[in-house]
């Protein structure tokens, strides 16, 4: 009798990227109160220009955050499905 059952982690992984993104979020809130000099517009490479506000810091830091962990988590997903095709071999 084989009792072993196998435990998806993804919902852990999804709970852990929110707190994460929020947790930039509130980070990126703090850089932006504490900002030194808030009429100096923040470039990102010559594109990106706003005001060093607790708002748009907070949108800046979970936005990134967001699109790193999106990114990870695809590269995880596609390297998964390459070794699952190996299994069989």
């Amino acid at each position: 009798m084989n009792t072993d059952s196998t435990i998806s982690s993804r919902p852990i992984f999804a709970a852990v990227s929110v707190i994460v993104v929020l947790l930039a979020g509130g980070i990126g809130a703090v850089v932006g109160a504490s900002g030194q000099e808030r009429s100096v517009a923040m470039d990102l490479l010559g594109v990106v220009s706003f005001q060093m506000t607790p708002v748009s810091m907070a949108a800046f830091g979970m936005t990134v955050t967001a699109s790193v962990l999106a990114l990870l988590f695809g590269l995880v997903t596609v390297a998964a499905r390459y070794d699952d095709a190996g299994k069989g071999v």
